[in-house]
């Protein structure tokens, strides 16, 4: 809990190597599962044959990140957080909550942007069958786990943050298809970092460093 406490501290514009450090977002997955195009990021090695990621580009990634979200926080536009697998769900749910933003963390729907108005159909209803027929959840449990966190959601994000790449790499190919400015946490076994606009080389196999980044960019939306 004193380690988490932490993240109340500091901003973008405090962040220090030593934060990083101390929330293990440098130890990437194994060296060699590593995909070559994120070698300029890594520093080393450790003894375990783990990643060691430049924690000096990471930090420099992260802010880059970090005052993107900021300009288009005040352009009052939206960004969709995705975040499926295990590890990232709660996150995810947490980060969308805490600043008002949409999300999917259960399953990502094939077509949600690439079929946007089809889709959107669909996130109405879901609106309609809560507030206006004033179901309970549990007779649309279905609906709600798909499209609780896209509530909001009226128009097409202008970027999407993916929170685990490993898990929803498919939602990166449609916002390429559609030019949606894409923002994602990545290991060093990414094979699509080239389809990242903002890439933020990190270590995803812990919670730890992937709340690290989520208390910045909830920071970044308070300000």
């Amino acid at each position: 809990m004193a380690l988490l406490n932490k993240t109340k501290s500091f901003s973008k514009d405090n962040l220090s190597l030593e934060h990083l450090l101390l929330f293990k977002n440098h130890l990437g997955s194994r060296f060699s599962f590593r995909n070559k195009n994120v070698d300029e990021y890594i520093f080393g090695v450790d003894s375990l044959s783990n990643t060691i990621f430049n924690v000096e580009k990471t930090l420099v990634l992260l802010r880059r990140a970090l005052t993107f979200i900021s300009l288009i926080k005040k352009e009052n536009k939206q960004i969709l957080f995705v975040g499926t697998g295990l590890k990232a769900r709660k996150l995810t749910k947490y980060v969308g909550e805490s600043t008002n933003q949409p999300y999917v963390n259960t399953r990502w729907v094939k077509g949600l942007l690439t079929n946007w108005e089809s889709i959107s159909s669909s996130v109405k209803f879901y609106n309609l069958f809560l507030k206006r027929l004033n179901l309970s959840k549990k007779a649309g449990q279905k609906l709600t786990q798909t499209f609780e966190g896209l509530s909001s959601l009226k128009e097409l994000p202008a970027v999407i943050f993916v929170i685990d790449l490993d898990y929803d790499f498919e939602v990166v190919a449609e916002a390429n298809k559609l030019n949606i400015p894409v923002i994602a946490i990545i290991d060093n076994n990414s094979k699509i970092i080239n389809k990242i606009d903002y890439p933020i080389l990190s270590n995803t196999g812990s919670v730890l460093p992937l709340f690290l980044v989520i208390s910045l960019v909830i920071e970044t939306f308070k300000k």
